[in-house]
């Protein structure tokens, strides 16, 4: 006769997070997936859609080096779906421990007085001359240059300061697109500077979104106090 008091066990499928970044053009897909990879507990799985070949190469990269074990998928001609587990601190600090290990085994070099060591974050401000990055074309310009402040966001070393100037000017006016990403980063402690003489040679003084009105003369002496000098 069948016991009746035991009832059969049964186990509850863990939910897959999915985030669909189909569309979204890099570096926001691995932004995004940083941002819920740190909401997650150990063992919780995901996954991650993507529709170009750079977002799922930046992204197996990055879960590689959290110790996630991602696995990929190509569904049709251009759609990957990668899925990976969020590690457990063990993991994370084995894959580190192996990243640290490969640069150990790099070839010394030695450094200059002032400079840091390559391990070490470093104060350092951003230089933008242009609303633009690179040179080829002005739109796909604009977007490197929103891209790469969005991506400065989610730096733990963020720079100390960013300097607009010139062209640069325009990115904290009205309507670039990339205002939202440099209050951001005034929210979290960024100096943001922008030239007034260009302010007034753009006549955007009424329509500047981000950042504080500046001289010269504070430009160039921050720049010559300051090591590290980053111009994107």
């Amino acid at each position: 006769m069948q016991d009746q008091s035991q009832k059969p066990t049964t186990s509850a499928t863990p939910e897959l997070h999915t985030l669909d970044m189909r569309g979204h053009l890099c570096p926001q897909p691995l932004i995004k997936t940083r941002r819920l990879w740190k909401t997650l507990a150990a063992g919780e799985q995901f996954q991650v859609l993507v529709d170009n070949d750079i977002a799922h190469l930046n992204l197996v990269s990055f879960l590689n080096d959290q110790g996630a074990g991602p696995s990929v998928q190509k569904e049709g001609d251009d759609c990957w779906v990668i899925v990976a587990s969020r590690a457990a601190d063990s993991a994370i600090s084995n894959a580190a421990a192996r990243a640290k290990s490969a640069a150990n085994t790099a070839p010394e070099v030695s450094l200059a007085v002032g400079q840091q060591p390559a391990n070490q974050p470093a104060n350092y401000i951003v230089v933008l001359k242009s609303d633009c990055m690179g040179h080829g074309d002005d739109d796909l310009g604009r977007l490197l240059v929103k891209g790469y402040l969005n991506t400065l966001r989610e730096l733990e070393n963020k720079p100390t300061a960013i300097i607009l100037y010139n062209g640069g000017a325009l990115i904290a006016n009205q309507g670039s697109g990339s205002e939202a990403a440099l209050r951001t980063l005034e929210e979290d402690g960024v100096d943001v500077i922008v030239c007034g003489a260009c302010v007034d040679f753009f006549a955007i003084k009424e329509t500047l979104v981000a950042g504080r009105i500046s001289n010269m003369y504070e430009i160039a002496d921050k720049i010559a106090k300051t090591g590290h000098v980053v111009y994107p």
